[in-house]
């Protein structure tokens, strides 16, 4: 992997521009969740979320933790 997170989710997201990223964001998602958790420097990791999501990286990541939590059934 590259060290530029922007240009590497352009290829991994199956965008043209960096500029399509945030119509992706479902995509950019998948992706980034799939990455090993220290692939990018912190202060690249908060600007590309915040450029993508429009939320801080940890917001976006805990808040797919969450989503996993819901998704297990519970015994009644």
């Amino acid at each position: 992997m590259k060290t530029d997170i922007f240009e590497d989710m352009v290829g991994l997201a199956g965008c043209n521009y960096i500029s399509d990223l945030p119509h992706r964001r479902k995509r950019v998602l998948e992706e980034l969740k799939e990455l090993p958790p220290y692939s990018y420097p912190k202060e690249q990791l908060e600007k590309f979320s915040h450029y993508v999501f429009g939320e801080d990286y940890i917001v976006i990541m805990g808040t797919q933790e969450i989503k996993k939590g819901r998704e297990t059934t519970c015994m009644k």
